[in-house]
C-alpha cells in the first residue's frame, strides 16, 4: 500500500486513462479534419489522415509502453524504460515518414505537416485543460 491507502499505480493508471483519452480526442481532430478536407481535395484529405497517423501510432506506441503499470518496477527501471521508449518512438516516426514519403503518390507534403503540428499542439492543449493541477497554478 502507497500513500494514504491507496494502491501503488494508481496515479499511473489514472494517467494512462488520461493520455489515451487525448489520443482518442486528437483521434477524432484528425478524422474530422480529414473529412472537413474530402470537401477540398481527395489527396489534401488523405495527407491530412496521414499526418494524423505519424502521430498517433508511435505517441500511441511511447504511452503504451512506458505508462505500463508496473508497482515492483524500480524508479531506475521506470527512467531506463521511458529513455527506450522514446528512443522507439523517434525510430517508429522516422520509419513511418520515409515510408509514407517514398510509397504514398500523390501526397500534400503541407497537408501532411500541417495536420502533424496541430496534433502536436492538441495534445498540449489538451493535456493543460484536463490537468486540473496545472491549472490551479
Amino acid at each position: 500500500m502507497g500513500k494514504r491507502g491507496q494502491k501503488q499505480g494508481i496515479h499511473s493508471r489514472a494517467t494512462r486513462k488520461q493520455i489515451f483519452r487525448i489520443y482518442l480526442i486528437q483521434a477524432v481532430i484528425g478524422i474530422g479534419l480529414s473529412a472537413a478536407l474530402l470537401l477540398k481535395d481527395t489527396v489534401t484529405a488523405y495527407s491530412a489522415l496521414l499526418g494524423a497517423v505519424l502521430y498517433l501510432i508511435p505517441n500511441l506506441y511511447f504511452a503504451s509502453r512506458a505508462l505500463k503499470s508496473n508497482p515492483n518496477q524500480s524508479p531506475n527501471t521506470a527512467l531506463v524504460e521511458l529513455y527506450a521508449s522514446e528512443i522507439w518512438k523517434m525510430g517508429i516516426s522516422i520509419v513511418a515518414f520515409a515510408a509514407v514519403f517514398i510509397l504514398v503518390k500523390p501526397l500534400n507534403p503541407f497537408s501532411l505537416f500541417v495536420t502533424f503540428i496541430l496534433m502536436q499542439i492538441s495534445g498540449w492543449i489538451a493535456q493543460m485543460n484536463l490537468n486540473n493541477r496545472f491549472l490551479k497554478l
